[in-house]
């Protein structure tokens, strides 16, 4: 094969692989599906601010990757995370998370949660924050509706919720979070567990 068909076919191929990446689902749409999809691995934020680690599913060692002075960990991010608790201070909303893993239990259509270990870190809401809860944050009982349908509720709403969940449950339950540019958490959506 001559060098120009080889680059050729190199070009070839990147674009199909550049156009895969945008129709898997880079972008966000208007509306999330509420049942359980795969999800790539979030990020893990490392001790020190200034770096995040992406685990790898072959089982190797995290890859360390710097972020820009100036730049919190997940600024522009969307990571699945557990919370340990939640609080305003300020004003603000903020909550001690830690990154996670979850994956279909196709069994029983829900989601497996694998928490992580580590340090806590403490990440600041936006004050127009979405917040999107599904069962057992939110009561299972509401009209009308499902218990894995995510329903609407304000970030004071969510805190008192928070703290009466049990423990032992509240350890067990997964938050897809999207951070803003600033690396506040615009978006936050709990995935349904039984």
């Amino acid at each position: 094969m001559s060098a120009s068909r080889r680059r050729a076919t190199k070009c070839l191929l990147t674009l199909v692989a550049s156009g895969a990446l945008l129709l898997t689902g880079c972008g966000e749409n208007a509306k999330e599906p509420a049942g359980p999809t795969a999800a790539a691995p979030a990020a893990t934020a490392q001790p020190g601010g200034d770096r995040t680690a992406t685990p790898s599913n072959s089982g190797d060692a995290p890859k360390d990757t710097r972020t820009p002075a100036g730049k919190t960990p997940w600024a522009g991010t969307k990571q699945f995370v557990t919370i340990e608790k939640g609080w305003t201070e300020d004003g603000l909303t903020r909550l001690s998370v830690r990154p996670a893993r979850k994956k279909v239990n196709t069994q029983f259509d829900t989601w497996e949660i694998t928490p992580g270990t580590g340090a806590f870190t403490t990440v600041t809401m936006a004050k127009d924050a979405r917040v999107l809860l599904t069962a057992p944050v939110r009561d299972a009982d509401a009209a009308g509706v499902s218990k894995a349908e995510p329903l609407p509720f304000s970030q004071a709403e969510f805190v008192t919720l928070l703290k009466r969940l049990d423990p032992g449950v509240a350890a067990g339950v997964g938050y897809d979070l999207s951070f803003d540019g600033e690396g506040r958490v615009a978006k936050l959506q709990s995935v349904y567990r039984p």
